[in-house]
């Protein structure tokens, strides 16, 4: 399994080099039969975004331009993909083409004969969102009563057929005390897991989802439980990241002229209506392949150069932060929650800072390290920053509701 891992990176970086794509996300439709609390997109009027969706044909010309294009990893997403009743040939044309291929379901509608049908095609993994590792927390979330065991069901189906599984979570304060549960469940089941910890607002800019974040108190928790080993492997003292905090010979961590993620660089994204994203996190358009082919939007697009172009040097802010080596910031959520995908993202800088504490309290980030990041004063310990104002004060109760 290693070695197939790295000969997939080999390949990206080989194709990075040549200028070509590597990874698309191609959401194929945004309708879906769950109404999860936290989720980030906009669901468009069942009967209209049916109508509106690419017809499979065009999916599939999609398809023969990806891989002429060089594309080498290709995820299906919806909404809930098997909502379409076409799912099973659009991904049956991914597999014929060639494609590494990932699958994003809630695992609704895998029973035992479309098990059968996805282990035909080899997927790298089929990815599902399992928010508890009981029913009922898990159907607070989806709002949809026998979901927990369909998702688990599809699990073990899938799993018995020799496709790879991930079971996924965001990490809410509903599901914090349910994540030792979830990986356990996960092992037991012969699956691989992974935890979220970061709530985004919605396409739209609609913050509504960000009230589920965790708080301050439980972001803390959360690093020095479930996330402390990863943190400790990562940043340890042998590490290459561990003797960048520590002031070693390693390279800088996250340098001024590197970009802070691979959208548009090495990975693009396609939603239901053919318009193309820089990254599914990012709902930038930069052309769509109903009215220009994809060889054209990847070459072509100025929304994409002005992306790629995007280094930690020219994000304001962030380029003179001193957490920087911890932070994971995303330019879709400083786009869709603070307006600006140039700025800060204000929930990437409270998670900085409590990495930063929590190697410090291991002993792997000098004490002396008290920097905070230059957004502080506008970042809300509970991760509502649209209640700040400006000027660093918190807004009046009455106002949050036109947030």
């Amino acid at each position: 399994m290693k070695a197939n891992r790295g000969a997939a990176d080999l390949l990206a970086a080989r194709a990075q080099r040549e200028g070509r794509p590597v990874t698309v996300t191609f959401q194929v439709t945004d309708r879906c039969n769950y109404e999860c609390v936290h989720c980030y997109q906009e669901h468009r009027d069942a009967t209209e975004a049916k109508r509106d969706e690419l017809t499979t044909a065009e999916i599939i010309r999609i398809f023969d331009e990806l891989a002429a294009a060089g594309v080498l990893f290709l995820t299906i997403m919806g909404g809930e993909v098997f909502v379409r009743r076409d799912a099973d040939e659009i991904l049956a044309a991914a597999h014929e083409r060639g494609f590494a291929l990932k699958l994003l379901s809630t695992g609704h509608h895998i029973h035992d004969k479309r098990a059968d049908f996805l282990a035909t095609l080899r997927p790298l993994q089929v990815e599902m969102s399992l928010y508890a590792a009981g029913a009922h927390t898990h159907e607070q979330v989806t709002r949809s009563p026998g979901s927990w065991e369909r998702t688990v069901a599809a699990a073990r189906r899938l799993l018995e057929r020799k496709v790879p599984v991930v079971l996924k979570a965001p990490v809410m304060e509903v599901n914090l005390d349910e994540i030792e549960g979830m990986a356990q469940l996960a092992r037991d089941l012969g699956a691989e897991y992974s935890f979220d910890p970061k709530i985004t607002a919605m396409e739209n800019r609609e913050q509504g989802p960000t009230a589920l974040r965790m708080g301050a108190a439980s972001v803390a928790r959360f690093y020095a439980g479930p996330m402390g080993g990863y943190l400790s492997q990562t940043y340890g003292v042998d590490t290459p990241a561990g003797a960048a905090v520590a002031g070693g010979d390693a390279d800088e961590l996250r340098p001024l002229h590197h970009t802070p993620c691979r959208a548009g660089q090495q990975s693009l994204a396609i939603n239901p209506y053919g318009d193309v994203w820089p990254c599914n996190a990012l709902p930038l358009p930069c052309g769509n392949l109903r009215e220009q082919s994809f060889d054209a939007i990847w070459r072509g697009s100025t929304e994409l150069a002005e992306v790629r172009d995007l280094r930690w040097a020219k994000l304001a802010e962030c380029n003179v932060c001193e957490l920087r080596t911890f932070c994971q910031r995303c330019h879709g959520m400083a786009l869709v929650e603070q307006g600006e995908m140039r700025g800060p993202s204000l929930e990437a800088c409270r998670h900085a800072v409590a990495v930063r504490d929590e190697l410090r309290a291991r002993g792997l980030v000098p004490a002396s390290h008290v920097a905070l990041p230059p957004t502080w004063d506008r970042v809300d310990p509970e991760g509502q920053h649209h209640l700040v104002a400006t000027d660093g004060k918190r807004r009046p109760r009455a106002l949050r509701v036109l947030s």
